[in-house]
């Protein structure tokens, strides 16, 4: 960039200062400050006013009220010349008289006022009596003022509502940033640019994981951190702000689906929890082909992967409000082989289950499935799913420790330390043991191609809606 104007403190201008929207404007001003170096601070603003008006026909609503490009008194050209002339005063520092900390950036300097007019959801001008002081605002920076400005070039709109993806690694909020900006300048080159960018997804956690797909391709190994998708408007009487949050450790644990051994089995079992949309109510699964069909007008229609992949998941819900997917896993496995390492991985790195527990059941899944005779599996299976308190699991357990002594086994399948520490501790859930126990024995029986009569896996779960 052409730093121009001595009275910016051009670091301040995109490095991180923890306001979702202030970080999301800078890393676009970034993104084309580096695309076009030799334009100076003025020169980008009005670049991205170019944009806003004679690309998108002046359609900030849902960021800006009353600013100076969706202010209906302005027209044309008139609503370029105001902008210009408003950052136009902040660099020349001509409209303020007030030196303060500004409550962004958090640095000494000239403070202006930011209301709703220039900024998003920070409260209006209009009351002054919200703001400390009688303050007409909320007093900024020029250059946090600044940064919101091109906050439009980094948020795309998602079911009725603007989003902005937010990480606690500046790297991924900035990698979010830079794909929104690419996009954005393709359209305009192609001349199909009318507004805001528009998600595929039909709700938030969807589009969370959409976007970890790009961004695995683009980050390393040890590249992590928790994800926030912030889907707010500011339009209008009804500004509103809704936060999902992926946790770190179910980003780390998706990463390990989305590995070349693990990615086939992980993407059968995701494809069967896609919730159908109205429109395709009477479709139906297949999962050989992995795809929905749906008979219209007497015409069957085929809905793959590259569709329904932006419908709302039942599981991607699960891992970002942090529930169990684990009764989902059983049920899967009834009828399918899933990938027992990325059992284990979700065990330890989510449900923080300690690797003692984790190996005892795999060894008590062998026995039962090495000493039980195949015509007896299905009775064994019932009696373990039917199971409804600890007390019955450890019956249950008690009935293999027995079995085991009485086939003359020197070593005991479980001992007094596996039974109190690992198996049955304070901070564990019985359920957990019965349901990683079925999937355990399930799994064994598919690697080792034994059939067993279905039995039904009791819900004992609502299914998550958006």
């Amino acid at each position: 960039m052409n730093k121009k104007y001595n009275t910016i403190d051009y670091e301040k201008l995109w490095s991180p200062s923890g306001d979702v929207f202030a970080d999301a404007g800078g890393y676009a001003m970034k993104f084309l400050s580096e695309r076009f170096p030799n334009k100076d601070i003025l020169e980008l603003i009005d670049y991205a006013t170019d944009i806003y008006v004679n690309k998108w026909n002046g359609k900030l609503n849902p960021f800006f009220l009353n600013s100076t490009i969706t202010q209906p008194a302005f027209k044309g050209e008139k609503k370029k010349t105001e902008t210009h002339k408003y950052f136009l005063s902040l660099l020349n520092e001509n409209s303020s008289n007030i030196v303060g900390v500004c409550r962004i950036l958090g640095f000494k300097t000239k403070l202006f006022p930011a209301g709703r007019n220039n900024t998003v959801l920070t409260g209006s001008g209009t009351f002054a009596n919200f703001h400390h002081y009688f303050e007409d605002g909320m007093m900024l920076s020029k250059e946090a003022l600044i940064r919101f400005h091109f906050l439009p070039l980094a948020t795309e709109m998602l079911v009725g509502r603007l989003c902005v993806i937010n990480s606690s690694n500046s790297e991924i909020t900035e990698l979010f940033v830079n794909d929104c900006c690419e996009r954005n300048l393709a359209n305009i080159a192609h001349n199909i640019s009318e507004g805001v960018l528009t998600n595929q997804s039909k709700n938030p956690s969807t589009a969370i994981f959409r976007f970890l797909d790009k961004l695995l391709l683009k980050i390393s190994d040890d590249c992590s951190g928790f994800v926030n998708l912030y889907h707010f408007t500011n339009f209008g009487a009804t500004p509103d702000l809704q936060i999902y949050t992926l946790p770190f450790e179910a980003f780390d644990f998706y990463r390990e689906t989305q590995k070349s051994n693990n990615k086939d089995t992980w993407q059968r079992f995701i494809s069967a929890y896609y919730k159908k949309p109205s429109e395709f109510k009477k479709a139906e699964f297949d999962s050989a082909s992995l795809t929905f069909n749906v008979l219209e007008k007497k015409t069957e229609r085929i809905v793959d992967e590259n569709e329904f992949k932006y419908w709302f998941n039942t599981i991607y819900q699960n891992l970002i409000n942090q529930k169990s997917i684990l009764h989902y896993i059983l049920k899967w496995s009834v009828n399918n082989l899933f990938n027992i390492n990325l059992v284990k991985c979700y065990l330890y790195n989510i449900m923080k289950m300690k690797k003692e527990t984790i190996d005892k059941i795999m060894i008590l899944a062998d026995f039962v499935v090495d000493n039980t005779k195949e015509a007896d599996l299905k009775k064994v299976l019932t009696r373990l799913n039917g199971i409804k308190s600890s007390s019955l699991l450890r019956k249950f357990l008690l009935k293999i420790v027995e079995q085991n002594f009485h086939d003359g086994n020197s070593e005991p399948i479980i001992t007094v330390q596996d039974y109190t520490e690992y198996l049955f501790p304070e901070d564990n859930l019985w359920k957990e043991i019965r349901d990683v126990l079925l999937i355990a024995i399930y799994q064994k029986l598919h690697e080792k191609s034994i059939k067993v009569e279905d039995i039904e896996i009791s819900n004992e779960f609502e299914d998550d809606e958006d």
